[in-house]
């Protein structure tokens, strides 16, 4: 929807809105909701219409957007046929206007839709789109987020990146079965997911995700685990070692890996990180050099997650370096204290 328009219609009364329905929507159709009006609700609507002025088309627009809405919400109608909407708008406000707000009340419920396959990883949805027809898979695409559009691409074979790009890149308007037809396709996606990951989460990693952020005595949980089944408390000990568990590591540990690993690559890793995690690993360093640390990452123009993953990574790649070397330092859970 077009702010410049949203903006204006805010200041309209409810009044005006009504009574620019009413002229919008021609004399017989107008004639049967007055109908159905009191005396004075009539009385006082035919007043502000006859006086009623200085209103765009924009105003007309944005109120007959709003009124559409409305009714979709509160009647329960899953909506009107857009070629009905086209033609009743384009009597009222005009062809131009009519097909600008259309795709902002057809583009916006399709955008619902496909928010749902956000979450899906890229591999999934590669596999699934497989099995439709070319022009769908571009569909699909054209109205995914760039970021994750760009990931599933990178999983197709490249022999095929220039017939699905070219499909986007023509694409002009979608009429309304093909949008039926996209949102059929959402569906059955989302039950071909369902059907191809279930129940099943990747226990391991969960374990070691929870673990990192337990607060109770993350030995003696390990030490039972152990007991339970050595493999899998060590395969939880190697997941462990994520990019958090710097923050567990004392101030000569830290200052190590702050020493050896090139500036740019913490600035990048730190980039969106939980404000304890960065404190933690700055707090290390002197004032000066940590406000300096602090401005780097600030400044730093938004980063791709899977660039800053993969610095966090790079980073805790050189941690295990030096675990297989020897270095005993490193710790997976909080020193124990006496009080």
């Amino acid at each position: 929807m077009n702010p410049s328009r949203a903006e204006p219609a805010k200041q309209i009364s409810d009044l005006d809105r009504a009574a620019i329905l009413l002229l919008s929507m021609g004399e017989e159709n107008a004639a049967g909701i007055i109908k159905k009006l009191s005396r004075n609700e009539v009385r006082a609507l035919s007043e502000r219409m006859a006086k009623i002025s200085h209103f765009t088309q924009d105003h007309v627009a944005q109120i007959l957007t709003d009124f559409f809405d409305c009714y979709r919400n509160e009647s329960g109608v899953s909506g009107a046929s857009r070629v009905y909407l086209e033609r009743a708008l384009d009597k009222a406000v005009g062809r131009k206007l009519a097909r600008g707000m259309l795709d902002d009340i057809y583009g916006g419920a399709l955008a619902d839709d496909i928010r749902r396959l956000e979450w899906v990883p890229a591999d999934l949805l590669v596999r699934f789109m497989e099995q439709e027809h070319i022009q769908m898979q571009a569909l699909i695409l054209a109205f995914l987020p760039a970021e994750q559009a760009s990931a599933v691409l990178s999983l197709y074979p490249a022999e095929k990146h220039n017939d699905i790009l070219y499909r986007i890149a023509n694409m002009r308007e979608v009429s309304e079965h093909v949008i039926e037809d996209l949102r059929y396709t959402l569906e059955r996606c989302i039950e071909y997911v369902g059907e191809q990951v279930g129940a099943r989460v990747n226990g391991v990693q969960k374990v070691a995700d929870i673990m990192n952020r337990y607060s109770g005595n993350k030995t003696e949980v390990m030490a039972l685990l152990k007991q339970h089944d050595q493999a899998m408390a060590e395969a939880i000990e190697d997941k462990m070692y994520d990019f958090f568990s710097i923050s567990r590591q004392s101030e000569d540990v830290i200052n190590t890996l702050l020493t050896d690993i090139p500036d740019e690559l913490w600035v990048t890793a730190l980039k969106g990180a939980d404000q304890a995690l960065t404190d933690s690993i700055l707090s290390v360093l002197p004032k000066r050099l940590a406000a300096v640390y602090r401005q780097q990452i600030e400044t730093m123009k938004p980063q791709p997650l899977r660039k800053v993953e993969a610095a966090r990574a790079e980073i805790m790649a050189i941690v295990k370096q030096r675990i297989a070397g020897g270095w005993t330092e490193y710790r997976l859970y909080p020193e124990e204290t006496v009080g």
